[in-house]
C-alpha cells in the first residue's frame, strides 16, 4: 500500500513539474521563433507590441493568415527576421509585398542573417527593386549584412558606407527594408537607443500589424482558434460546465443496496439430543419401554433369573407411562432374590443388584 501511494505521489509530482515547465515556456514565449511578438525574452518583440498597444490612438494586432487576407488598408505590417536568401531570391514574395504596399499600406521588411549566406544573394531583389545586398566578411565587424546599392531608395540609417535601412514609395503606400531586425527586439526596446529609427519605420499609420505567419505561426481556422481569436474561451468553459451539470442530472442514480438476508444460524446438537431425535423418528412412544428392555436384556441376559425376565417383559409390554414402567422394571431387577433357589450367597446377590441398578440407569 505504501509503495503504491509513493508511486502515485511521484507520478503526480512529475506531471505537475511538466505542466509547470510548459507554463513557464509559454509564459516567456521561448517556444516561439525569434523576433516573434509572442516572445518575452531578449530576442522577442513582445515588449514593442505591448508598448504600442498602450499608446492612445494606436491599435496593434497579430496576423496568422496569408498577407492577401488583410483587406483593410492604411496599416503598417512588420515582417521581421526574414531570411536574406529566400527573401532576395523570391520574386513572388517581392511582388506580393509591392502589391500590398500599392493598396495604401506600409510594409516593413527586416532581414536577419542566421547563417553564413552564399557569395551572391538577392538577385531578384536587385532585378525588381534595384537593391543589392552585400556581406561583410570581416569577422571584427558587427554588421555583416547591409545594402550596397539602392539608387531609387531613401536612406533612413547608415553606418559608415553601409546602408542599414532604406525606404521607397510604391503607389499610395511604401516599403521599408532593414538589413537587421535587432532594432525591434525586446532588449533594444528596453535600452531605448533605437526608438527614433523604429518610429521612422512604423510611419504615420495608427494600425500596426505584427505578422507571425512568415515565422511559422499560422492559424488553422479551427473552432478552437476562432474561439481564442474572439476571446470566447470563457464562454466555452461555461458551456462545458453546463453540459457536465446536465449529464450529471440526467444520469440514472445508483440503485439502493439490496437488503441483506437474515443469516440462518444452526445451533449445535449433542449426542443426547441426537439420540432423542432418532428415538422419536423410529420408535413409537408406546414401544419405547419394550425397545429399551430388549436392548438392555441383550447385554445382561445372564445376570438375571428367568422369573425376573418374565416379570420385566410383562411390565414393558403393558406399560402406559415409560418413566413409571422403567421404575417398576428397576424394582423387579434389583429386588431381593431368594438365595436357596438361586444358589448364590448374599455378597454375590448384593453385587448383582448394584450392577443391575447401574446398567439400568445408563440405559434410561
Amino acid at each position: 500500500m505504501k509503495g503504491t501511494l509513493a508511486l502515485i505521489l511521484l507520478a503526480a509530482g512529475f506531471t505537475a513539474g511538466i505542466l509547470y515547465l510548459f507554463g513557464v515556456e509559454f509564459a516567456t514565449g521561448d517556444v516561439y521563433p525569434e523576433y516573434s511578438s509572442l516572445r518575452a525574452d531578449p530576442v522577442g518583440t513582445r515588449l514593442l507590441y505591448e508598448s504600442l498597444a498602450r499608446l492612445p490612438g494606436i491599435t496593434t494586432s497579430r496576423n496568422y493568415l496569408p498577407l492577401e487576407t488583410l483587406r483593410d488598408n492604411g496599416a503598417t505590417v512588420l515582417m521581421l527576421a526574414l531570411d536574406p536568401e529566400s527573401f532576395g531570391g523570391d520574386s513572388e514574395t517581392l511582388e506580393r509585398f509591392e502589391q500590398f504596399a500599392r493598396r495604401g499600406n506600409r510594409v516593413v521588411a527586416a532581414l536577419a542573417m542566421k547563417s553564413e549566406p552564399k557569395a551572391s544573394i538577392g538577385e531578384d531583389l536587385f532585378h525588381l527593386w534595384h537593391v543589392r545586398l552585400a556581406i561583410d566578411s570581416d569577422r571584427k565587424h558587427v554588421h555583416k549584412l547591409y545594402f550596397a546599392e539602392a539608387p531609387d531608395w531613401n536612406v533612413l540609417d547608415r553606418i559608415g558606407p553601409k546602408m542599414m535601412a532604406i525606404e521607397r514609395d510604391f503607389g499610395s503606400g511604401s516599403v521599408v527594408l532593414f538589413a537587421e531586425s535587432d532594432d525591434f527586439a525586446n532588449d533594444s526596446t528596453i535600452a531605448a537607443d533605437r526608438l527614433e529609427m523604429v518610429t521612422a519605420a512604423l510611419g504615420s499609420y495608427s494600425r500596426i500589424v505584427f505578422d507571425e505567419r512568415h515565422l511559422g505561426i499560422a492559424e488553422s481556422g479551427s473552432i478552437v482558434g476562432l474561439a481564442r481569436r474572439f476571446h470566447l474561451t470563457g464562454m466555452a468553459a461555461g458551456l462545458a460546465l453546463c453540459a457536465a451539470l446536465f449529464i450529471w442530472r440526467s444520469a440514472s442514480a445508483f440503485p439502493p443496496p439490496a437488503a441483506a438476508r437474515d443469516t440462518v444460524r444452526f445451533s449445535g446438537r449433542t449426542a443426547h439430543a441426537g439420540l432423542l431425535t432418532l428415538l422419536r423418528r423410529h420408535i413409537p412412544p408406546a414401544e419405547l419401554v419394550g425397545a429399551c428392555w430388549q436392548e438392555w436384556l441383550a447385554a445382561n441376559r445372564r445376570s438375571i433369573t428367568p422369573e425376573r425376565r418374565r416379570q420385566a417383559a410383562a411390565i414393558a409390554a403393558t406399560a402406559q407411562s415409560p418413566l413409571e414402567a422403567v421404575r417398576e422394571i428397576q424394582s423387579v431387577l434389583c429386588g431381593p432374590c431368594p438365595s436357596p433357589r438361586q444358589g448364590l450367597d448374599t455378597s454375590v446377590e448384593t453385587a448383582r443388584k448394584s450392577a443391575c441398578a447401574t446398567e439400568l440407569k445408563g440405559t434410561t
